[in-house]
């Protein structure tokens, strides 16, 4: 990795940047437990990520089934039926 870098040779984009706006990310507000908050914090600075991601990526997963409570059992013969 270079210590430095030539920026004059970069050229502005001609066209407007395309984004998807299913990809959007909205802003919310939630209340989480003080506890589970720093615990994902704590986390979150574990993995060297911001924890708004750690959470993000915690209920991408929960919603794409590849995050699953343990404890419910009865929930999964529900979700695969």
């Amino acid at each position: 990795m270079k210590k430095e870098y030539d920026l004059k040779k970069l050229k502005k984009r001609k066209s407007p940047l395309k984004v998807s706006k299913d990809a959007a990310k909205i802003p919310i507000s939630i209340r989480i437990d003080a506890s589970v908050l720093a615990e994902l914090k704590t986390e979150a600075q574990r993995l060297g990520i911001p924890y708004q991601t750690l959470i993000s990526s915690i209920l991408f997963r929960y919603t794409s089934s590849d995050l699953v409570d343990k404890n419910s059992p009865d929930i999964l013969r529900l979700v695969k039926a």
